[in-house]
């Protein structure tokens, strides 16, 4: 989305459980709205820059815990229905963590046509663009993009969601961890899921992703 137009697109994020955690899918739907007003810029040197104010906003409209047991076809079908809806139908981005079910789910989700991007949670501190439809995505990225966003408002829940409490439920049992070497960890409390606040974590994280990232080369040995 380019900065002083106003533009909008959805992104359906699915964070894909395993046989002991549910499966999440968050709809996103990101817009910047353009105002009448100017920001002027400085620059180090003097002077500056004059730029329209476009405030971007990330509103979730639509929460889901799918049930535990379903199988992956099931899953991919029921997404597959929900992309298929208005007004995300050909106007959305699907986005899906393959982290803990591997490559062969995501496998899944391509043979029915829906070519998500494919996210694979990592540690480490910066994201790595592996092609086109792939990436590696640190934990502390997401959660803190999602936290940032949270504390300007700009990330916001609509009222009517059926599962709101439950997502309220996971920011608050959500722990930020110091680690010997001075790293974060962000994990849900012990006996917690955090299916539903990683849906949306990396919904918003591809919304906001730079579009030019160097490809990160690989070789085989």
């Amino acid at each position: 989305m380019s900065a002083g137009a106003a533009s909008q697109q959805y992104i359906v994020g699915v964070d894909l459980g395993q046989s002991a955690d549910p499966t999440a899918l968050a709809v996103l739907h990101h817009h910047r709205e353009v105002l009448d007003s100017w920001t002027t810029i400085k620059s180090p040197g003097g002077g500056g820059t004059i730029r329209q104010d476009a405030p971007d906003h990330f509103d979730v409209r639509y929460l889901q815990r799918l049930p535990l047991g379903l199988s992956y076809p099931a899953q991919v079908e029921h997404v597959a229905g929900v992309v298929s809806r208005r007004p995300l139908l050909n106007n959305c981005e699907l986005v899906i963590d393959e982290s803990g079910v591997g490559r062969a789910v995501g496998d899944i989700f391509e043979r029915a046509g829906l070519r998500p991007l494919r996210v694979t949670i990592v540690s480490g501190f910066e994201p790595q663009k592996i092609n086109e439809t792939c990436w590696h995505v640190p934990k502390q990225t997401l959660i803190s993009t999602l936290d940032a966003r949270l504390h300007t408002g700009e990330l916001r829940f609509a009222a009517e969601l059926t599962a709101a409490g439950a997502m309220a439920d996971e920011l608050k049992d959500f722990q930020r961890k110091i680690g010997l070497a001075g790293r974060y960890s962000y994990e849900a409390r012990v006996g917690k899921h955090d299916d539903l606040v990683l849906a949306v974590a990396i919904a918003l994280w591809a919304a906001v992703r730079p579009r030019s990232y160097a490809r990160i080369s690989t070789y085989a040995l």
